[in-house]
């Protein structure tokens, strides 16, 4: 972008042949005040001059800014919410299923966060895992009650996630995004059942509806795996298993555990 150094302003001729007549001048009695008053305009003039060029560098800054934010986003410009919906229904007739598919892709995992695409990749190479709910109850046995704290799981723990406390949020995340599906308890999972139950989260989760709610806490249990369009979305976008490998801050990516692509 060019600044105002790389403006340069040329003088006409006549106003520097009347800038030389000025400076001769200067030294004539009768002519002093009027040099004086010249000087004064001209300083006048330079300083209007370069408060409007510095005005138009300032503008083509702020626009080049504004372009450049438009462009990291994939922004288009700014259109009439009548003219999106009509592209878009536009778009809808199209007959390349490749195009809609990559664009569905990108949709879905501009909606993720790198902790969610660690819990993906490893319920990839696991295909299930444990996933429980917190209720309370104003009886020990019978109906469950509120509903305290949903999709809680030790897939985040496994997966080395940096924020294990919104482990819940990335679980819902992933389900309303149809990304995972939740199914029912799971024999096969009965010692993470059991490990889960040590989770911090969890157990202050039932410790506070014992103490501060004065209800039972009820644990539902549950199970997760990758939906169908899950498996797709992995399969189709996942990185080269070179890449994941050399992920050491994930400890599913060791060199002994390498994802599985099953097809």
């Amino acid at each position: 972008m060019a600044t105002n150094k790389s403006l340069k302003v040329r003088t006409p001729r006549a106003f520097q042949l009347l800038r030389q007549a000025a400076r001769a001048a200067e030294d004539w009695p009768v002519a002093g005040s009027a040099v004086r008053r010249f000087q004064d305009a001209e300083s006048w003039a330079m300083t209007e001059l370069k408060q409007r060029l510095d005005a138009i560098a300032e503008q083509a800054a702020d626009e080049a800014m504004q372009g450049a934010v438009r462009h990291r986003r994939g922004a288009d410009p700014v259109r009439a919410p009548s003219e999106m919906l009509a592209s878009l229904l536009a778009e809808s007739r199209g007959v390349d299923p490749d195009a809609a598919r990559a664009r569905l892709y990108r949709q879905t995992l501009s909606r993720l966060v790198p902790d969610q695409v660690a819990m993906m990749a490893l319920l990839a190479d696991k295909e299930i895992a444990p996933l429980c709910h917190v209720t309370a109850s104003r009886l020990p046995a019978g109906s469950t009650g509120a509903l305290v704290l949903a999709n809680t799981s030790s897939l985040g723990r496994d997966a080395g996630v940096l924020l294990r406390d919104y482990v819940p949020q990335y679980m819902s995340d992933l389900l309303n995004m149809g990304v995972f599906e939740a199914g029912p308890e799971d024999d096969r999972l009965a010692d993470e059942y059991e490990l889960l139950m040590a989770d911090t989260q969890l157990r202050n989760t039932m410790e506070r509806v014992r103490r501060d709610m004065k209800m039972y806490p009820r644990l539902q249990r549950f199970s997760v795996r990758m939906s169908p369009y899950g498996n797709a979305l992995w399969q189709d976008c996942r990185p080269a298993p070179v890449a994941l490998d050399g992920d050491a801050a994930r400890a599913p990516f060791g060199a002994d555990r390498t994802p599985v692509r099953h097809d």
